[in-house]
C-alpha cells in the first residue's frame, strides 16, 4: 500500500493531521469515502483522530469547528460568529497535535 501511495498510483489518501485514509471521490468537491483497512491485505488502520481532534481543541483551547461555515470559532456563548474567528494554533496543522499527546 505504501508504494501505491508514494506512487499517485491510485485515489487512496492519508491525512496526518487525522490520522485517516480515504478514497477521493472525484465527482464531488472535497468528497471523500473513509477507509479503515488495508484493500490489498485487509490490516486495519490505527482509529481516525477527527473526533478527538475537535474534543481537544474544544477542551484546551476553548475552539470550535463550525460546519456550515467550516470556520473555527472561539467557544463564547454571548459573541457572535462574525467576531470569534480564530486561527487554529500551528500544532494542529500537521500530525504533532496527537503524536504529542501520545495518541
Amino acid at each position: 500500500m505504501d508504494y501505491f501511495l508514494k506512487e499517485d498510483k491510485v485515489a487512496i489518501y492519508y491525512n496526518p493531521i487525522y490520522r485517516d485514509y480515504f478514497i477521493r471521490l472525484w465527482s464531488y468537491p472535497d468528497g471523500r469515502q473513509a477507509i479503515y483497512g488495508c484493500p490489498w491485505c485487509g490490516a486495519k488502520f490505527p482509529e481516525s483522530l477527527v473526533d478527538k481532534y475537535l474534543e481537544v481543541l474544544e477542551k484546551e483551547y476553548s475552539i470550535v469547528y463550525e460546519d456550515f461555515s467550516g470556520k473555527y470559532l472561539e467557544y463564547s456563548e454571548d459573541a457572535t460568529v462574525e467576531d470569534k474567528e480564530v486561527k487554529l494554533p500551528e500544532e494542529f496543522k500537521s500530525d504533532k497535535w496527537w503524536k504529542k499527546r501520545g495518541l
